[in-house]
Formats: structure tokens, sequence, C-alpha cells
């Protein structure tokens, strides 16, 4: 049996990796040398299930996807107590709108690069966090995550990516849907609680809990973040008038923000959010639900290949 899964989302790339999918598996054994096997999804979390299967009989799962899928198939690997095998690999192929976890890792986002940093197999130990909360049903739920969790703005964002087209690609989408939410997005009051501390009420636009640091396709929310340093950065962005919302967007991705009036930069392993109102969370890019939520690292770390 071959050491390797692929898990492939084919919508990933707005369809054109389920499009392109014969060339692409022809340039794959080509470039990757080593045996292996493919399971492609067939709808939302489905990634998680192919992924918990094939833990306990592949010893590398590639993701080939967006930084959704990737989300999906971490979920498979671990639970509580970290990953489900000692040896276990996460490899991933970007093929999706935001690819920001590999931003933070150097793993290119051409195919060829990327297949070629899965084929060398050099392993990277990543931090790995975990969020209680309340999902879309109401039910309190749990997803791990690698990369970052979000409130408020940024979900919201999110939400709007997700409903899109996606037809202007990655960039273009997540920028024309910040302005969009910008302009519609109403703040809320949330109190937030970091390692057990005095508990910190802010009239909130958005809040990164981050492990790496980009998120939205590439804005660089968290600078000083490391993936193996056993803490999330909290950064929180106090609110403010529209026209300086908007003034401020120009300074998102390039991480400039940081150090502006009404930007809060900490550190926390445990930070429990809350709010009287309907205050929308994402990982990943992903919308999940609403507050309460409790973000927080667990004590084992992730064999990532990078």
């Amino acid at each position: 049996m071959p050491e390797l899964l692929i898990i492939v989302n084919p919508h990933s790339a707005g369809g054109a990796t389920g499009r392109r999918w014969q060339e692409t598996e022809s340039r794959l054994r080509q470039r990757l040398s080593v045996p292996f096997d493919v399971a492609f999804t067939q709808h939302a979390c489905h990634a998680t299930t192919l992924a918990r299967e094939a833990a306990g009989r592949y010893g590398c799962v590639v993701a080939m996807g967006g930084d959704g899928t990737i989300n999906e198939v971490l979920n498979g690997l671990v639970d509580d107590n970290g990953p489900l095998r000692s040896d276990l690999r996460l490899a991933i192929i970007p093929r999706g709108t935001g690819a920001d976890f590999v931003r933070t890792l150097g793993i290119p986002r051409d195919l060829e690069g990327a297949a070629a940093r899965v084929a060398r197999g050099q392993v990277r130990e990543v931090d790995l966090a975990k969020v209680h909360f309340r999902d879309f049903a109401g039910q309190d739920t749990l997803r791990f995550f690698i990369n970052e969790g979000e409130i408020g703005l940024g979900a919201a964002t999110c939400q709007a990516v997700n409903r899109s087209s996606k037809r202007l690609g990655p960039r273009l989408t997540y920028m024309w849907s910040t302005i969009v939410t910008v302009l519609r997005y109403r703040d809320h009051w949330v109190t937030l609680t970091l390692d057990g501390g005095q508990p910190w009420r802010i009239h909130l636009s958005n809040a990164w809990l981050a492990n790496g640091q980009y998120s939205g396709s590439g804005i660089r929310m968290a600078p000083h973040a490391r993936l193996d340093d056993g803490l999330l950065d909290v950064v929180a962005i106090a609110h403010m008038g529209l026209i300086e919302k908007i003034v401020r967007l120009r300074k998102l991705r390039s991480g400039e923000f940081i150090g502006q009036p009404g930007v809060t930069y900490t550190t926390a392993r445990h930070i429990e959010a809350r709010s009287e109102e309907t205050v929308l969370i994402e990982v990943e890019g992903e919308p999940i639900g609403t507050l309460p939520a409790t973000f927080e690292l667990l004590d084992k770390r992730l064999k990532v290949v990078a």
C-alpha cells in the first residue's frame, strides 16, 4: 500500500482542480516519484471523514485544496490528545482561494514547487489549536485549527467571500468582499479573557487568534506569529469610524496597521470570547458559528511537511 494519500477537493480553485485533474495527476506522478492513492471530497466536511479513515493506514496525508480543505483534513488527523499517531504527517498542495497557511510555511503555491516539497519530505512541527464554539444550528461544537481563528468583521468577510462567485480571482475577491462588508458591518461589544486574567470589554471591529501570520488571501494580520512558539498572537482592532476603517484597509495587507491607535497586539494560550450580541467567528477562512467561543492551544504539535 502506498505511504501517501492525496485528498483532493475538486471544487477548489473555482472548480479548476477537478476539471484539470487528469493533467494534474500526470504531473504529480512524475514529480512525486513515489506511489500514492487519491480520494476526492464529495461534500462539506468529507475531507475530515477521509482523513480520519486514512490516519491508520497512511504515514502522510496530503490536503489538495484551499485553507478550508486543509482544516478539514487536519480535523480528521487529530483529537483532544493531539495527532492520532505520533508519526502521522500532514502535507499540502495549495489549490484554493486563500493559500494563507502555506505563506507562513513558505510552501510554493505552484503545483511543481509544492509537489517537490512533498517529495523532499522535510518535516516541521507546528502548534495545534482548538476552538469550542456555538455552530449555526446553536449546538456547542469543537474544531481544531493550525493557522488562525477570527472574530467579527473578518468572519463576516469570509462569509461574503464564500458566497461570491470568485470570478475576480483570490486577491480581488477578498478585497471586494472586504470593502462591501466594511460598508455594511456593525461593530459589537465583546468581552475577552486571556489566560484567566481580568476580563477585557472592547467595542470590537475584529480580532485574530493567530498561529500563522496570514489570512484573507495575504493579509499579514499577525507579523510576529510563530508556528511553534506555544502561543497564539491576539490582534484586536477596536471600533472606529467608517472613514478611518476605509483609510486603514490599505495597511492591512502589509501588516502596517499593527501599532496604530485602537490596535492591541498580545499573546496568550487560552482566550475566552463572549458577547450578548450575535458575533460571527471563522477558522482558516471558513465561517463556523458565533460567540461564545474559547480558543486554546494543545500541548501536542503536528508534523507538517514543509
